[in-house]
């Protein structure tokens, strides 16, 4: 095995490549893999996330097929402004930030998340970590957490955050209240004195995507996730 192949927690049934293990010799060494390797029977499917046109050739030829399509969207904190959104949540919702170290809805919040996650992940069904999902959806680069609630202890209604390096994290929930999720979010990316954020959104969500779309913003990198299938019966037993 020539190329880094990874498995994530919460996708302990997929070897995965990104962009990472591309360079000169990238395209013969995943060749070479896919005829040498020979994973425990666990692993069902292989996937590769790389820049849109990398490797396509090779990727399908080695009987890939193009399972996501994802883009990167460089947003100014002032589209907050846009049109599409413009929309207010309705009264009876209770908009929430908080810090990792305060008092939260934190199992909502993650409740909502991983929700989110499972639906958007269709093509590669995620797995509950043993240790949970907290260390994933927190993590070390929260900056701050946004919750719509019914009412201040309510249920989660639609979620968002802020993370480290002007990222917008995952975001989601009932999708009539997307766009004004987003927007609450880059309105508070303003007030930390942030001018730019960065939003990465996949076509499987399609909420989130339509909202994109409606903001007219050119991706500044867009990614394609590839998938192969391995056949049962050449699996290891």
């Amino acid at each position: 095995m020539r190329l880094p192949w990874l498995v994530s927690d919460l996708h302990p049934h997929a070897l995965s490549l990104t962009e990472d293990a591309l360079g000169d010799d990238f395209a013969p060494a995943l060749v070479d893999d896919l005829a040498d390797i020979n994973p425990p029977d666990i692993i069902e499917r292989f996937r590769c996330v790389f820049p849109e046109g990398a490797a396509t050739d090779v990727l399908m030829a080695a009987g890939f097929s193009a399972v996501r399509l994802t883009r990167l969207l460089d947003l100014n904190v002032t589209i907050a402004d846009h049109p599409a959104l413009a929309a207010d949540p309705p009264d009876h919702l209770a908009p929430h930030w908080f810090k990792s170290d305060e008092r939260a809805p934190w199992k909502n919040w993650l409740a909502a998340h991983w929700r989110h996650y499972c639906a958007t992940h269709a093509s590669n069904p995620p797995h509950e970590p043993v240790r949970g999902v907290r260390t994933i959806f927190i993590g070390n680069d929260l900056v701050e957490g946004f919750a719509l609630r019914d009412g201040p202890q309510g249920r989660v209604r639609a979620f968002g955050s802020l993370r480290n390096g002007n990222e917008l994290g995952w975001m989601g929930g009932d999708p009539t209240l997307i766009a004004p999720t987003l927007a609450a979010c880059l309105r508070r990316a303003t007030a930390l004195g942030w001018t730019k954020a960065t939003l990465e959104v996949d076509d499987d969500d399609a909420a989130l995507w339509a909202l994109a779309d409606r903001l007219g913003v050119e991706p500044a990198q867009t990614f394609v996730t590839w998938q192969l299938e391995r056949d049962p019966a050449k699996r290891p037993n």
